[in-house]
């Protein structure tokens, strides 16, 4: 794959993006070639602006192609100073959409899904230009049409948004219980069906959060704040202290400040994909220590020697233990 990449065009896998059919490994060669030059970008924006034109020729019923491929032109006129080379596309792209209309209007009630392996997190460019980086085993999915008739989507698992800012259209994202309402910001959402909480941690910008049931009753978090949505009680618990070990899963940025074995354990677990087991005896023991970008071996050789603890591994699991604090 990675040479076949070489050879691929970044540009001409933009209908692909917006129709939602490029694979994965196409959405991260489009993200690479958009941060690599600002002018892609505006190709992008470009493209994206006529993509949404396309969708305005290509509604339901009885279609005269030959009529609506002339307006289309008439729309994509050179005086909208696109390059050659995005017209070209564009060309090929507004002919698939206009002749194949109606196909394309069954695949709009369709979606799709994005997963990030069980060991692995992944990242993936959307078709509106945000970037989300998903947790292990976590996964979003969208209905087709996202990125300019609507941009709303499901998490199931943990995800890090940095959304395009796009006030039009708002970014919503359906976490199950609780929904998380943006318009452009860069934020953390932990949302496992099996986990009694919802947490929401904010990085850059504001969002709104609010039980589905109830979206006028919505809780505003900004830069700096966590928010916490407890499935049981229904209710909505707002703190300004971020926790940064909330994102340590995607920054590798860990710092326990007295901190649980249980709870360091846990944060393990989340960050490095591999299940650690406390033995029941020292679970309150607590340490103090920092780490960034270190290796599960190195945190697990710091512990062991901080707290004199016994490390072993059994199967993918390791097991923490020791006489007690």
């Amino acid at each position: 794959m990675a040479t076949e990449n070489k050879h691929t065009d970044p540009a001409g896998l933009l209908p692909k993006i917006f129709s939602g059919e490029a694979t994965p490994q196409e959405e991260q060669l489009v993200h690479d070639w958009l941060v690599k030059d600002p002018s892609h970008q505006k190709e992008y924006d470009d493209f994206a602006k006529i993509w949404s034109i396309t969708a305005d020729f290509t509604k339901p019923g009885a279609i005269d192609v030959n009529a609506e491929w002339q307006k289309l032109m008439t729309t994509l006129s050179p005086a909208r100073k696109i390059s050659p080379r995005l017209m070209s596309i564009t060309r090929i792209a507004a002919a698939v959409v206009l002749i194949s209309a109606l196909a394309f209007y069954g695949l709009l009630q369709s979606g799709k899904q994005v997963k990030a392996p069980q060991s692995s997190t992944f990242a993936a460019t959307l078709p509106d230009g945000t970037r989300v980086t998903l947790n292990a085993g976590s996964r979003i999915s969208y209905k087709k049409g996202f990125g300019y008739s609507h941009r709303n989507l499901v998490l199931d698992g943990e995800a890090y948004f940095e959304v395009r800012k796009n006030e039009g259209v708002p970014f919503v994202i359906n976490a199950g219980e609780a929904c998380i309402k943006v318009t452009g910001t860069m934020f953390n959402v932990k949302a496992y069906k099996k986990k009694p909480e919802i947490k929401v941690t904010v990085s850059e910008g504001s969002v709104l959060l609010y039980k589905i049931q109830q979206p006028e009753k919505q809780t505003q978090l900004e830069a700096g704040e966590t928010g916490t949505f407890n499935k049981g009680m229904g209710v909505i618990e707002k703190r300004t202290f971020r926790n940064a070990n909330d994102i340590a899963w995607k920054t590798h940025i860990i710092s326990f400040q007295n901190t649980p074995l249980q709870e360091v354990a846990e944060i393990l677990t989340n960050t490095y994909h591999q299940p650690i087991i406390v033995d029941p005896a020292i679970l309150p023991c607590v340490i103090t220590v920092h780490f960034e970008n270190q290796a599960l071996d190195t945190i697990l050789g710091v512990l062991q020697s901080t707290l004199d603890l016994t490390i072993s591994t059994k199967g993918k699991r390791r097991i923490i233990s020791g006489k007690g604090c």
